[in-house]
C-alpha cells in the first residue's frame, strides 16, 4: 500500500530510527498478510524507554483512522523505517 508520496504503509514489526519496533497494528488491514499500523498504534522505543504512539500523516484511513506510513514520526520523535 503506497501513499500519494510513494511511501509504503508501516506494518507490524517495522522498525524506527531509534532502534524500536512497531508492536501494534490493525488485524483487519493487511499488506502481504502483515497487519498495517494506524495512527495511535504503538512502537516500543529502547532509546526513549517506553511505548509511544504513531503520528500518522497520510490521507488514507481505515475505519476513520489514518494509516501510518514509513517516514511518519512517533510520540518520542522516532521515524518509522522498514526493518
Amino acid at each position: 500500500m503506497i501513499d500519494e508520496h510513494g511511501r509504503e504503509a508501516a506494518k507490524l514489526g517495522d522498525t524506527t530510527d531509534h532502534g524500536g519496533r512497531v508492536v501494534e497494528a490493525a488485524p483487519t488491514l493487511t499488506v502481504e498478510g502483515i497487519p498495517v499500523a494506524l495512527d495511535g498504534h504503538l512502537v516500543e522505543c529502547p532509546k526513549c524507554g517506553g511505548r509511544y504512539p504513531i503520528i500518522a500523516t497520510g490521507r488514507r484511513t481505515h475505519h476513520g483512522i489514518r494509516v501510518g506510513y514509513l517516514g511518519d514520526k512517533t510520540g518520542c520523535g522516532a521515524t518509522l523505517i522498514r526493518g
